[in-house]
């Protein structure tokens, strides 16, 4: 079974406490914290949202400054304390933590990676001692430049024992519209399940919304129907893995897209 929501508040919501009126008024299931500026809520206004959300599921996805490949230390310590803070909050309310990596810059593939799996690994440690129960999601990622292809999200979470955030949007936009077909996403699910295991399928955190790409992959998000991204076949695809988990929308049309999707996989 998968759960359907939006990446932030909902457009038709003032606030998160709002949010979930709207979300349960159009029958979604989720939303997504975005503290992709600043994490701006205090863990006591978390603790309440989750009271009055009552099975909404929430998740969070941390600030967008973060690379944990960076040159100066400053800036990679900087990226753990952000991680940190956005688990401290998440605690209180969810489970799923998405996050970008973090970026090449001028190093090769192999360096990159040991170095962005030294430090998430700090910070699963950091959320071990804390006692934080949230769990650490790398995300697939949309540009050529930024670390976080399918094979590297899937390593990287094989050897860390973590499950990855699998944005089908992002993938495709990485592909340059390559990978845009019922057999393609098949094959990412399949690969998902080898390397992580059944738990990877039955446990999954997913983005969607329609994606426009240039030479280096991800440009912007789209609504659904602006863009040539094929997320019926992505949809098709889940429901034959029997997948479960939470699909989250980042379409500029939040919650309008969120029930498209919906309605799209019910249908299915």
């Amino acid at each position: 079974m998968l759960i359907f929501g939006t990446a932030g508040v909902p457009l038709t919501a003032k606030d998160e406490f709002k949010a979930i009126d709207v979300l349960k008024s159009l029958n979604l299931g989720a939303m997504e914290l975005e503290f992709v500026k600043g994490v701006y809520m205090k863990e006591d206004y978390a603790r309440k949202l989750k009271e009055y959300g009552n099975g909404i599921v929430f998740s969070a996805h941390a600030p967008h400054y973060i690379n944990l490949n960076a040159n100066e230390e400053e800036k990679v310590e900087n990226s753990i304390k952000r991680i940190i803070k956005t688990a401290k909050v998440l605690h209180n309310c969810g489970r799923n933590l998405v996050f970008h990596p973090g970026y090449y810059l001028k190093n090769n593939k192999e360096d990159t990676f040991n170095k962005i799996k030294s430090n998430t690994q700090r910070i699963l440690e950091k959320i071990n001692n804390l006692k934080l129960n949230v769990l650490l999601r790398p995300e697939t990622t949309g540009r050529t430049s930024q670390f976080g292809d399918i094979d590297e999200t899937i390593a990287l979470c094989s050897e860390l024992e973590i499950l990855p955030c699998i944005d089908f949007s992002h993938i495709y936009a990485r592909s340059k519209g390559k990978i845009n077909d019922y057999n393609s996403f098949c094959k990412i699910l399949q690969k998902l399940e080898d390397n992580l295991g059944k738990e990877a399928i039955k446990d999954m955190h997913i983005h969607l919304s329609g994606i426009e790409y240039g030479k280096g992959g991800e440009r912007r998000h789209l609504p659904l129907d602006e863009s040539n991204f094929n997320y019926r076949d992505v949809l098709k695809a889940l429901k034959d893995f029997d997948a479960s988990g939470t699909v989250i929308c980042e379409s500029p049309l939040l919650e309008y897209d969120a029930v498209k999707l919906l309605k799209t996989y019910l249908e299915l």
